[in-house]
């Protein structure tokens, strides 16, 4: 179940992440030195929602959750809260932790 609840966290932290770039890139028409930089921001931490989601799908599953969850609160806040990449994100980091405290269905008997 932990290895479903993963793959699930990995392709949401993927689609977010992706859309999230892909946001900040097409924010690059206004030249400004303020919007330059959060959009600079925003990229950087897409791609550490992304990375993040890869360490949940690859094992690493407690690191990638908080990873994933820190960028997307930290999305939020950058981005005012708008969007569903945002929300893609931060349930991806969610997911990631509790996929991190899941015990095998044969753990819940002992």
């Amino acid at each position: 179940m932990h290895r479903l609840l993963s793959l699930i966290a990995f392709v949401l932290a993927l689609i977010g992440g992706v859309l999230v770039v892909m946001s900040a890139l097409g924010g690059l028409g206004h030249l400004s030195i303020g919007s330059l930089a959060v959009n600079s921001l925003v990229f950087l931490f897409g791609l550490g929602a992304i990375l993040g989601g890869w360490l949940i799908y690859t094992g690493i599953r407690k690191l990638g959750g908080i990873m994933t969850l820190a960028a997307g609160i930290i999305l939020f806040v950058l981005t005012g809260g708008t969007g569903t990449a945002v929300i893609l994100v931060l349930v991806a980091g969610v997911l990631g932790l509790v996929a991190a405290e899941m015990k095998p269905w044969w753990a819940f008997w002992r």
